[in-house]
């Protein structure tokens, strides 16, 4: 029952943000509330096992692209950077401009899986440059624009405006760090690009 709770307070979530009531979600549910809080005590507990289920399969996600042989450096790199939850389902974008500014405690776990997202990330980068996929570059600015990009393209209203969802935005990003904005064509024969 734990599981199905869970799986249906992300659906709220999503729908009506972090104010969804618990009596409306054991409605949808087909319980009281007594028996969601046999399972949680609160509802802070109850949004901390979404956020945790959540962040445990981006986890296992990252931890399997890294791990997988079959995948060269590019490949690798652009999923690390694609990844998205699917077990439960995403959290809209709204959501996590919420977590943001209303459950730092909860952000910080965010923040913490981003930070072992970048050090794989840097990892198939540096593997990368020894492979002659990559051209070396300072990784530390390289973290700032993705990182300074993703919150940026988190922006809920950023995205309403421009008809985009997060993850449409974050894999354009990815397409422009990995390849650039020349044209493949142009890479080779541009002498501005061979000074690069």
């Amino acid at each position: 029952m734990r599981d199905v709770i869970v799986i249906k307070a992300l659906q709220q979530i999503n729908e009506q943000g972090l104010k969804f009531t618990t009596a409306g979600l054991a409605q949808k549910l087909g319980v009281s509330k007594r028996a969601l809080y046999q399972h949680f005590n609160s509802k802070e507990d109850l949004l901390g096992a979404v956020f945790d289920s959540i962040l445990n399969d981006l986890r296992q996600q990252i931890s399997r692209i890294a791990l997988d042989e079959h995948l060269d450096s590019v490949e690798k790199l652009k999923a690390l950077m694609l990844a998205s939850p699917k077990a439960l389902g995403p959290l809209t974008e709204q959501v996590l401009n919420d977590v943001r500014r209303f459950m730092p405690n909860q952000w910080e776990k965010f923040e913490k899986y981003f930070e072992d997202k970048w050090e794989k990330i840097e990892l198939v980068i540096n593997q990368g440059v020894e492979r002659g996929l990559f051209r070396p570059v300072n990784l530390t600015i390289l973290q700032k624009i993705y990182m300074g990009t993703v919150e940026k393209l988190s922006d809920f209203n950023f995205l309403m405006q421009n008809n985009s969802t997060l993850r449409n935005a974050i894999t354009e990003t990815a397409e422009i760090l990995i390849y650039g904005i020349m044209a493949p064509d142009c890479r080779d024969t541009h002498p501005s690009a061979q000074a690069l």
